[in-house]
């Protein structure tokens, strides 16, 4: 059977066989790639430069920056089957470019970079250096609005654009959610000790973050919830060798946080809910599952307890994967016969039945060849029937 690119995706994700296993490259949440390694990769196909492609730039408000949507030109070319879409910036608060190195986005947070290609980093939260953190701090915050107009403007014209001129699963983005954003005002230390020594306090925090979310997601996923085959989220959970938390203190304190923005999404759509989380998260997926995650992106399959074989045997009914190329070892420093390799590794395991979607363990950086880009596309587009 032949497949078109929506319909591998969305059988895939339902755990139905597929012709192929469906592939990503900047569609969907963290598989985007740096401008560094896409320059050399249009120079290794014999592309011409390209001036402008769209990125996940400070306009997004998310602080990542530095890596690049591939154009179409590229994605037709390796037969990409995801296309994504992003909410926008708002108008009440844009961004404010404090110099060429630094901003501060609509919470409050101030970001800095090394040099023009580096990625920002998290420099400033605005309720760190709180001295006796109360909830009463949290009524006097100057809060984004999540129904700015801004976010949606355009967003339902380009939404049908792709459902119109391809034939490619989409994916809407609504960038970070609870944890991640709590931990970007309050700062990543201080709020892990908030969850012991003042829970009032990151209760409080965490609630009222949920509140904007949900309120950004109500408005986006109306937009455009009919159109669309995934929405995702993302909330970082845990580093290399362990999630953030034990599991009671996630169900506890997180979860009912992401149930309430699967929740939200639900109002409007039946597309998947896709939840982007790095990091060694075994112990907290059945919660996730419970809370209504679906697929999990990106599957560090080199993070402690996180092998690929393991979490399809223990999850596959009830999640699908989204991601698992390694981007640590294979991708950058591996042969193209590695990466061949760790493709077909990835495909006869995640992709056994379905449940499937391959692309990069997160964003393709500047280091990575582009013959390995070549050769994990091309190998995963050959593998016809292999997925299923």
């Amino acid at each position: 059977m032949t497949l078109s690119h929506r319909e591998r995706v969305v059988k895939a994700l339902n755990h139905e066989p597929t012709d192929r296993v469906p592939i990503d490259f900047g569609g969907g949440p963290a598989t985007q790639i740096h401008p560094d390694a896409y320059e050399a990769l249009l120079s290794y196909l014999g592309f011409e430069p390209e001036e402008e492609v769209e990125g996940a730039d400070v306009e997004g408000g998310q602080g990542e920056g530095q890596v690049i949507v591939p154009s179409e030109k590229v994605l037709q070319h390796f037969d990409i089957d995801v296309r994504g879409v992003s909410v926008g910036a708002p108008d009440g608060k844009p961004v404010e470019q404090l110099d060429p190195l630094s901003y501060r986005d609509e919470w409050s947070s101030i970001w800095r970079k090394a040099n023009t290609r580096a990625p920002y980093i998290n420099f400033e939260c605005p309720l760190q250096n709180l001295v006796d953190p109360k909830p009463a701090v949290i009524d006097k915050f100057p809060w984004p609005d999540p129904n700015d107009p801004g976010r949606i403007r355009g967003l339902r014209d380009r939404t049908q654009k792709l459902r119109d001129e391809t034939d490619c699963a989409i994916v809407l983005s609504l960038g970070n959610t609870t944890f991640a954003l709590s931990q970007r005002l309050r700062g990543f230390t201080e709020l892990l000790e908030d969850l012991i020594l003042n829970t009032a306090f990151a209760e409080a925090l965490m609630e009222r973050v949920t509140d904007v979310v949900c309120g950004i997601a109500d408005a986006a996923v109306a937009e455009v919830g009919d159109l669309v085959d995934g929405v995702a989220t993302a909330d970082d959970m845990g580093i290399q060798t362990q999630a953030f938390m034990r599991p009671q203190l996630y169900r506890d304190l997180v979860k009912p946080h992401h149930r309430r923005l699967v929740e939200t999404v639900r109002r409007h759509t039946d597309a998947k809910m896709i939840l982007h989380t790095d990091g060694a998260v075994h112990e907290l997926l059945p919660d996730m599952i419970d809370a209504g995650i679906q697929v999990l992106n990106p599957v560090q399959v080199n993070a402690d307890g996180m092998d690929a074989d393991t979490l399809k045997r223990e999850y596959g009914k009830d999640l699908s994967f989204w991601g698992g190329m390694d981007t640590q070892i294979v991708l950058p420093f591996g042969s193209p016969e590695d990466v061949r390799a760790e493709v077909r590794r990835r495909v006869g395991g995640l992709g056994a039945g379905g449940g499937y979607v391959l692309a990069s363990v997160h964003n393709i950086l500047a280091e990575v060849k582009p013959e390995n880009i070549v050769a994990m596309y091309e190998t995963a587009r050959e593998l016809n029937g292999k997925a299923s």
